[in-house]
């Protein structure tokens, strides 16, 4: 129990975990692998256990003065050291550390150490060096999944529902995506988690919530359609955490290397928590697919643009009759979905490296500044008047980014400007003249 948890918000030795708190399951699985268990602690956090644990003597939080404490006081000369945030480890697991009086190829924890390898941490700790690494130069291979230790609570969640699917047939493979497997725009205190089952039956997952309660409490749960037809189960839960969980039938596993968005979605990072079909190596190769966004041709830009067009008049035909609501619902959505398309356009044709990521996610990183001091104007009160200022300022922007877009591509979308604008006019003026 080394380590202040910080990160996670709470004593991660008390967080429940499937029934029972971590240190509860720690303790469970060292006694199912050793003949000894011995836990270490410090009696200054006054964690309630139900189990005995000695101080580890220093006011100082470190891993490496618990194991200091526990190889003192452990009655036989090899030990296996768990700390409590790994609670995927199996019995099965460190004995295999044991018996190799090994450290598993990710780091020094879990792992084995002996009596005689005191000298040896006293030594560093003395010299104010406090890492494990090194210490035990024997290395063994062990299964990536059962060492992930959880820093935050989405880690602990997305870590239960390993264990959970691991004990259920029915669930062929469990993806984690998103933020959470992200190595660029990675998760924060903001984020959600994703997850993607591929089950036999979803239609058990999707009927049925009362699964979700494996971990934690639900506050709110709701099934979203996603873009292919299938379902994702929304979830809250009472410690604050929303998660979703894209429920799919195995056989889409055949159709993923066709699927442009699950190359853009897995090249962005993903980790493969159960796999009982072998799609880890379909993953592998839709992931490596060049998903480089293109600049547009000439057919997208005049589609792209004709759409936006269209939709201005049809906006201030809407608001003209009074209806505000559907004006502002098609002018701050569709047209500004339109708009986003053609700003994204617009930073490829200045740099064809950048990474425009999807429906306007992370524009503030990858969008034109000046533009994007616009579009701060561009957007709507539930105001009749505010509605069409705001619409003559999407229009100038779209117009203005267009054609700056269409020069830098040479391109050209065959549209009189002055005559649209002159009919949108006619029916809703610009407000701002």
């Amino acid at each position: 129990m080394g380590g202040a948890s910080e990160r996670f918000g709470s004593p991660k030795a008390l967080a429940p975990f499937r029934g029972e708190t971590l240190a509860e399951r720690a303790w469970r699985v060292v006694g199912e692998a050793c003949d000894e268990v011995v836990a270490v602690g410090k009696n200054a956090d006054g964690l309630e256990l139900p189990f005995p644990f000695l101080d580890d003597g220093t006011d100082e939080r470190a891993p490496v003065f618990g194991v200091i404490a526990g190889l003192r006081a452990a009655s036989h000369d090899g030990c296996v050291v768990l700390p409590v945030d790994c609670p995927l480890a199996t019995a099965e697991a460190l004995r295999a550390l044991v018996e190799a009086r090994a450290v598993p190829q990710t780091g020094p924890l879990p792992g084995a150490y002996t009596k005689a390898m005191l000298p040896d941490f006293e030594a560093r700790v003395a010299a104010g060096e406090l890492s494990l690494r090194g210490v035990n130069p024997h290395v063994v291979e062990v299964d990536e999944r059962l060492l992930a230790n959880v820093n935050t609570r989405m880690e602990l969640i997305a870590a239960a529902v390993s264990d959970w699917a691991a004990e259920r047939e029915d669930i062929k493979a469990l993806l984690l995506v998103g933020s959470q497997a992200r190595d660029n725009a990675s998760a924060d205190r903001w984020s959600d988690l994703d997850l993607i089952f591929l089950v036999d039956d979803p239609a058990h997952y999707t009927e049925d919530a009362g699964w979700l309660r494996e971990f934690g409490t639900p506050v709110v749960t709701f099934l979203e359609a996603t873009l292919d037809g299938h379902w994702e189960r929304r979830v809250l839960y009472e410690t604050g955490e929303d998660v979703d969980f894209v429920l799919f039938p195995v056989s889409i596993e055949q159709s993923l290397e066709g699927s442009e968005g699950a190359a853009d979605l897995l090249a962005r990072g993903y980790r493969v928590l159960i796999d009982r079909v072998g799609v880890e190596e379909r993953l592998a190769r839709i992931a490596a697919k060049d998903t480089v966004a293109s600049s547009p041709t000439q057919r997208e830009l005049v589609e792209l643009t004709s759409d936006f067009w269209y939709h201005a008049l049809w906006t201030a035909k809407k608001l003209r009759r009074g209806e505000v609501f559907t004006a502002i619902d098609c002018l701050d959505g569709y047209m500004k979905a339109r708009l986003v398309t053609l700003m994204a356009w617009h930073a490829l044709a200045i740099d064809p490296s950048v990474d425009t990521w999807h429906a306007g996610r992370f524009l503030e990183r990858w969008a034109d500044p000046g533009a994007l001091a616009q579009l701060e104007k561009a957007y709507a009160h539930y105001d009749l008047r505010d509605v069409a200022r705001a619409l003559w300022e999407t229009i100038d922007l779209f117009q203005g980014v267009e054609e700056e877009t269409t020069a830098r591509l040479d391109l050209k979308a065959g549209l009189d400007y002055a005559d649209l604008r002159r009919r949108v006019g006619e029916v809703v003026p610009d407000p701002r003249r």
